[in-house]
């Protein structure tokens, strides 16, 4: 009988994990791994317009050199408007979603306060999302209103190479680094641009956007990772089922270790 019942409560625990790692599993693919050039693996493109643009590879990533009147960077997105690789996740704020990259800006200038070097850009399928501007020593939103001012800082080294982590969630976004929060607010619509990139859905940009600034960074990896709210913590059901098997398993080994006459029991080892 405690057999049955360890074999049923084991299949419940199993069924239930099985099933919930199969439905809850997040879509983790990596837009660069840090080797080479971003344009010659699958996910991102490379743009240039105006003054001076070079990208070099380096050993950890690529180097990416533009000047004030220069824009050059790398999306997912063509510049003719349509994705690079069709099969890019829709990326769902309610679900979640985080982009991973790996940067050092090891110089930066800009004629205007409203200005980066070196941008950020991540928005979801909804067209609504966030842009970050590097300074050498600052790390900045991008408004919506007014258009692309300059919105909530923190003073920050971006000299030194870092890994980052720019989540979108809901309505609001947060930049991480080194397991440190450094930055929250609002998510923004830039959509009364009324042209691409900033109408496409799904878009991702990481580069010089702009003809009013420059910067010379290392761009190392690059990761996306949709439904983030797709891998929550371990419901107490599984807790539960997963302690009830132990103690019924623990009962049944414990009546197969020892044999029980009418004399007494005898250890089974």
């Amino acid at each position: 009988m405690l057999n049955r019942i360890c074999i049923a409560l084991l299949h419940c625990t199993l069924v239930y994990v099985s099933l919930g790692c199969h439905s809850l599993q997040a879509e983790l693919i990596t837009l660069f791994d840090g080797n080479g050039l971003p344009a010659n693996q699958p996910w991102l493109s490379y743009a240039s317009s105006g003054g001076s643009a070079t990208q070099t590879e380096q050993t950890s990533g690529v180097r990416l050199v533009t000047d004030l009147a220069a824009s050059a960077g790398y999306s997912n997105y063509t510049p003719l408007a349509a994705l690079k690789n069709g099969t890019f996740p829709s990326l769902n704020r309610t679900n979640g979603f985080e982009l991973n990259f790996n940067v050092a800006v090891s110089s930066e200038n800009h004629s205007s306060n409203d200005r980066a070097g070196f941008s950020v850009s991540l928005i979801g399928s909804d067209v609504r999302g966030i842009e970050l501007g590097f300074w050498g020593n600052q790390i900045w939103a991008q408004e919506s209103s007014p258009l692309f001012t300059h919105g909530e800082t923190i003073n920050f080294d971006t000299s030194v190479q870092r890994d980052y982590r720019l989540r979108v969630q809901d309505n609001s976004y947060a930049l991480f680094s080194g397991g440190n929060q450094l930055l929250a607010g609002s998510i923004r619509n830039y959509t009364a641009f009324g042209a691409p990139p900033y109408i496409l859905p799904n878009f991702v940009f990481l580069g010089d956007n702009t003809t009013s600034a420059g910067a010379d960074i290392t761009l190392g990896a690059i990761t996306l990772q949709s439904n983030l709210a797709a891998v929550p913590e371990p419901s107490s059901l599984f807790f539960l089922l997963a302690t009830s098997t132990l103690v019924v398993w623990r009962k049944v080994l414990g009546r197969r270790r020892f044999s029980c006459q009418a004399d007494g029991c005898v250890r089974k080892d």
